[in-house]
């Protein structure tokens, strides 16, 4: 199973590093991706904010193809009490940490997943560098799509 964060899923709408290595694992991997129930509002902002400067039809473009992919493409994991509440205690122990807020809920989500699915491990599937850190540190598997080719990701 693949969970993907926000640095990795919108790749799919922007041009960046990795982006040849997402659309291979949606080609692939498509009915065991999962993602949280939030994302949309990352997505979104991420597209906005990197597409500011080019047309309306750039921008309109982005938009309509992560509309036409969310949220069918993806198993959506709800970000429920118990959820942020173990966000909450994985940010207490983890002080060193330099993760973000919405980092800590995909990794709460993730590893709530896993719970649940033990006969298949999770895969973060991320480029964020201290969300991928901080889930290794939490027994999950990681995948950069920016650094990594898309034979080294792990089998499901």
């Amino acid at each position: 199973m693949l969970f993907l964060d926000s640095s990795a899923l919108v790749k799919l709408y922007l041009a960046e590093d990795g982006t040849s290595t997402m659309r291979g694992i949606i080609h692939r991997r498509g009915g065991s991706l999962f993602v949280s129930d939030f994302i949309a509002l990352e997505v979104l902002t991420a597209i906005r904010v990197a597409l500011r400067k080019e047309t309306a039809a750039v921008y309109a473009t982005a938009l309509t193809q992560f509309r036409i992919d969310f949220p069918g493409l993806f198993n959506l994991v709800d970000v429920d009490a118990v959820t942020r509440r173990l966000a909450c205690d994985l940010t207490t122990r983890s002080r060193t940490t330099r993760a973000r807020s919405m980092d800590l809920l995909h990794l709460a989500a993730a590893l709530r997943l896993q719970a649940r699915r033990t006969l298949s491990p999770v895969t973060m599937v991320t480029s964020d560098q201290d969300l991928a850190d901080l889930s290794k540190q939490h027994g999950l598997r990681t995948f950069d799509p920016s650094r990594e080719p898309l034979a080294a990701l792990p089998r499901a």
